[in-house]
């Protein structure tokens, strides 16, 4: 009896059949049908002599060739991967549902604290601004706790509503610790014995900012305005893809007054980038006019509601001590606040606007340096730096926005008095803001 028949035998007297065998088990299945393999080598080896019995022995080989295959044919892999993935998947959505209801059961554990340090600190009278923050602290770990919960888990709803809620509570919490972590700036707005007309905002450029009265409009913006206009041609460029050198005309009907030392003339072109910089440098009237014109004032109203300043307005072109524009002089008057301002300049210093890099470099050169670059002057403190400044003065409201760096740490301080001319005081108010600072640490966490 050759080997192939022999196997033959073997499995036929035990009453196996192809699916009994792979059904008692698929690593056992493949055992078998991997040991039948190996043994094809051994009867077809080309080191063995032929025999009278090579029909036979091709016979047998035939049969056992046939047996691996039909007894494989039967076998459903797929089924039993599918199976096997499907056990995974459950085990693993149910470990995701324990770990949702956890993160759901401890945010409102969180929550049951923050209540009760509200409560606690109401009960002492007026809340400290520890206790806010404590308030603070806890209400942030809740709403981490939920943000960990995927949108596909079963409590997905419950942890959206919880969401909003704890967010409507925390967001009052956040205003009062400002306004106590900003008293001081009442205090130095008081201190001038003019507080109604002043505006202050001080803002690290991680966009941590605080403000007395940075959310209403001064009198006027005068020329602080020209920081607005800026923004919107970096992005009018930048969106329509026009060259910044491209030349542009000075129409005579822009004409009006200008600043000290400034050099753009009517009738004359310049690329767009020079009108842009000396509007800033030189706080030029007449290159403002001229790109009021070519921005047009609903696409300056639709840009600036697009880029988010939803109470800055450029409306009217500027004037100076006599001689007004001619043409398309106004639909409005010129609006903007502390707070819009500086944050237009926190953006610039960052990068994070269109073309910040040009108006960065404008007001690097700024000529004007009797309000912030004075200020920080007088402090004589080397931990204090100058970096840039808008600034911006008229008969209505005198102001600047300054760029500084305190330690190593970068903030923009905008502040305006109205109906004013006083540059002792404007100083006065930006080096208190300032050397507050300074004694009393910084808006922002800082590891030296």
């Amino acid at each position: 009896m050759v080997l192939g028949d022999s196997l033959k035998n073997r499995f036929a007297g035990r009453g196996w059949s192809g699916p009994a065998l792979f059904g008692a088990g698929l690593v056992s299945g493949l055992a078998v049908a991997i040991a039948v393999g190996t043994l094809y080598p051994t009867i077809s080896s080309p080191g063995l002599q032929p025999s009278s019995t090579d029909s036979e022995t091709d016979s047998a080989a035939d049969a056992d060739e046939a047996l691996v295959p039909e007894a494989a044919a039967s076998v459903d892999l797929a089924a039993q991967f599918t199976d096997t993935q499907a056990v995974r998947l459950t085990r693993r959505r149910l470990e995701q549902e324990a770990i949702a209801d956890a993160n759901l059961a401890r945010s409102k554990e969180l929550a049951v604290q923050g209540i009760a340090t509200r409560d606690a600190g109401r009960a002492d009278g007026e809340e400290t601004l520890a206790e806010l923050q404590q308030q603070e602290y806890l209400w942030e770990a809740a709403l981490r706790q939920l943000d960990q919960i995927p949108e596909s888990s079963s409590v997905a709803e419950v942890a959206a509503a919880r969401r909003e809620t704890y967010q409507a509570i925390l967001e009052p919490v956040k205003e009062d610790i400002r306004e106590l972590q900003s008293a001081f700036l009442a205090e130095i707005a008081e201190s001038t014995g003019r507080p109604h007309a002043i505006r202050i905002t001080l803002c690290h450029l991680d966009g941590t900012c605080l403000d007395y009265k940075g959310d209403q409009p001064p009198a006027s913006p005068a020329s602080l305005i020209k920081l607005p206009v800026a923004v919107v041609l970096m992005k009018k460029l930048t969106d329509e893809g026009i060259d910044i050198d491209e030349p542009m005309y000075i129409d005579a009907h822009n004409f009006t007054e200008n600043a000290r030392g400034a050099k753009i003339f009517v009738t004359e072109t310049y690329p767009i980038r020079e009108v842009m910089v000396r509007m800033i440098k030189e706080s030029n009237n007449i290159a403002t006019n001229q790109l009021l014109d070519y921005l047009g004032w609903e696409y300056m109203d639709q840009a600036l509601q697009e880029l988010g300043y939803e109470q800055t307005k450029i409306r009217t072109k500027l004037t100076g001590n006599r001689i007004s524009p001619t043409k398309n002089r106004s639909v409005g008057r010129n609006v903007m606040t502390t707070n819009e301002i500086t944050e237009m300049m926190r953006q610039v210093y960052t990068f994070e606007g269109s073309g910040s890099d040009e108006i960065l470099d404008a007001m690097v050169g700024q000529y004007d340096w009797d309000f912030g670059y004075t200020a920080i002057s007088k402090l004589r403190n080397k931990r204090v730096a100058w970096i840039g400044e808008k600034t911006g003065q008229n008969s209505n409201v005198i102001g600047s926005s300054t760029a500084l760096k305190i330690d190593d740490e970068r903030y923009v301080l905008t502040v305006t008095i109205d109906n004013s001319g006083n540059q002792h005081m404007l100083r006065q108010v930006m080096g208190d803001v300032i050397q507050h600072v300074l004694d009393e640490g910084h808006l922002v966490p800082v590891t030296r």
